[in-house]
């Protein structure tokens, strides 16, 4: 039996530490597909959806994005 997981909704977080507010992408439906790539254009994480500020790209990964949520991934 194989499992094909939904792509995650692209979610921006907004905020200063200790005040969050998670919103989804303004693009209507915007989903983030298993290569990174969000529907809107832009990078975001496949597994949780996260973006922007919560995406990096140390030098040690050699052009592999890492996600807060652990996920690595290229783009």
């Amino acid at each position: 039996m194989t499992t094909i997981a939904a792509p995650a909704f692209h979610i921006k977080i907004r905020g200063f530490h200790g005040q969050h507010s998670l919103e989804r992408c303004e693009d209507p439906g915007c989903r983030v597909h298993a290569d990174g790539h969000a529907d809107c254009g832009r990078i975001a994480c496949p597994s949780c959806g996260l973006g922007g500020s919560n995406l990096s790209a140390p030098d040690m990964l050699e052009g592999l994005v890492r996600c807060e949520c652990g996920t690595i991934f290229g783009a």
